[in-house]
């Protein structure tokens, strides 16, 4: 059977956590564990490293008939391995030359601040929205938090599914879900807890009987 676009598998997916790795071993960690969306995201990595670190995760997520795998930032190494999609941040290439670039079916997540960003993303073609950072984090120390409140306002200025990230704990998602957010992005409350699949169960559980927005 022919593997669905990306587009569509972002748009079927129950798995409500969005996961990063940048590492084959946690990327196949997080999968068994339940992630069906992990972006690569390695900002250290010189071009060859990450091209061989993506294409080991791309075999990795490839085991799972559901899964998905998104880059950041290296569209050119994205398009070159066959990844699910690309994510571009507001100081990376156009978002509109992206969209025009990538291949048929191909996600391309844009990251958001304000409502006139996401608005701006969306017309350019963007899959989903990331917006952040919701709570201060130690991920990103100078990222600017935009609350739960500018995080309602980016979702209800847009159609595209909304992708929340920054310092989002197991504790805070049913606050975070309730502005309309269809996923929740999670670094240190997965990766950095003692045991990373235990954690991220526990997360994937506490959304089951969340709000879930629906759009595609």
């Amino acid at each position: 059977m022919k593997r669905p676009a990306p587009r569509d598998l972002l748009r079927r997916t129950r798995a409500r956590i969005y996961c990063f790795a940048d590492t084959p071993a946690l990327c196949r960690l997080l999968l068994d564990a339940g992630a069906r969306i992990i972006q690569l995201r390695h900002k250290t990595a010189g071009d060859e490293e990450f091209r061989t670190i993506a294409r080991e995760m791309l075999d990795r997520v490839r085991a799972f008939e559901d899964a998905l795998l998104i880059v950041n930032d290296r569209v050119e190494i994205a398009w070159e391995i066959g990844a699910d999609g690309v994510h571009v941040g507001q100081k990376d290439l156009d978002a509109g030359e992206v969209v025009r670039r990538a291949p048929p079916g191909m996600i391309v997540g844009v990251s958001a601040r304000t409502p006139e960003e996401a608005r701006r993303a969306e017309a350019a073609g963007a899959t989903y929205i990331g917006a952040g950072s919701v709570f201060p984090t130690g991920t990103k120390s100078d990222a600017r938090v935009i609350g739960l409140e500018g995080l309602r306002r980016v979702v209800t200025a847009v159609s595209l599914p909304v992708v929340a990230i920054g310092g989002i704990t197991e504790a805070s998602l049913r606050e975070v879900f309730a502005t309309g957010a269809r996923f929740c992005a999670v670094i240190s409350a997965v990766n950095q807890a003692p045991d990373p699949a235990t954690a991220l169960q526990r997360m994937l559980a506490a959304c089951e009987h969340l709000p879930a927005d629906e759009r595609a």
